[in-house]
């Protein structure tokens, strides 16, 4: 396969989301099997929570078990996963992380710093909508040059929204809603329904079946 014929992946995703967090794993795996061009794109599921989140957790998350769910997929992803009761209001790591596509750091920045809230909130039990974290774990990564300006200004918060807009064009209406060829797959399902997605052409029974 030549580089014009490398399957592009777009997932749509909230750091809000444990599965969102273990959709990262699986795009790891997923590329140590395919050559792939990926793109994470910011889908706020609830853009009007206050600055630190808001209680009570998504009754429907509760009502279906999903906790017990994510932890069971985090084990078999060997993720490292704390749930909390707050929602999160993710807005400024979303914001981070595309101040961060359209620096000097570009995708692969974008990637690392994306990667990293995630390790922060799921992993490490950080704050990732307090700024003083977000600003942290950028440094930390290398993501750092007019970050706090732009974080404190609101730049990149239409961008977010329009994201968001998008994705309700193309159908989209939960995370992750992963996109490859013309179909999709919601949530996370099974590994081999992800092989499917990117080895299928448009208009094949493979891709119709993912």
């Amino acid at each position: 396969m030549n580089m014009a014929e490398r399957p592009r992946l777009t997932i749509y995703y909230d750091f809000a989301s444990p599965f969102c967090y273990i959709a990262r794993a699986i795009v790891r795996q997923l590329g140590e099997e395919r050559d792939l061009e990926v793109t994470w794109l910011p889908f706020e599921v609830i853009d009007y929570l206050p600055p630190k989140g808001a209680m009570p957790q998504n009754p429907a998350f509760v009502r279906r078990n999903e906790a017990a769910r994510a932890r069971r997929l985090a084990e078999e992803y060997g993720l490292t996963i704390h749930l909390r009761e707050r929602l999160l209001n993710s807005s400024l790591a979303l914001r981070a992380v595309e101040h961060a596509r359209l620096s000097a750091a570009g995708t692969t920045g974008a990637d690392r710093l994306h990667g990293a809230l995630f390790d922060a909130f799921y992993r490490d039990q950080r704050d990732i909508g307090d700024l003083d974290v977000v600003l942290a774990v950028g440094a930390a990564v290398g993501i750092d040059d007019g970050l706090e300006a732009a974080l404190r200004s609101g730049t990149h918060r239409e961008r977010v929204a329009a994201s968001r807009t998008e994705a309700h064009a193309l159908g989209v209406v939960a995370v992750p809603t992963w996109l490859c060829n013309g179909f999709g797959i919601v949530g996370i399902v099974g590994f081999e329904d992800y092989l499917r997605l990117v080895d299928a052409r448009p208009g094949s029974a493979e891709a119709a079946s993912a």
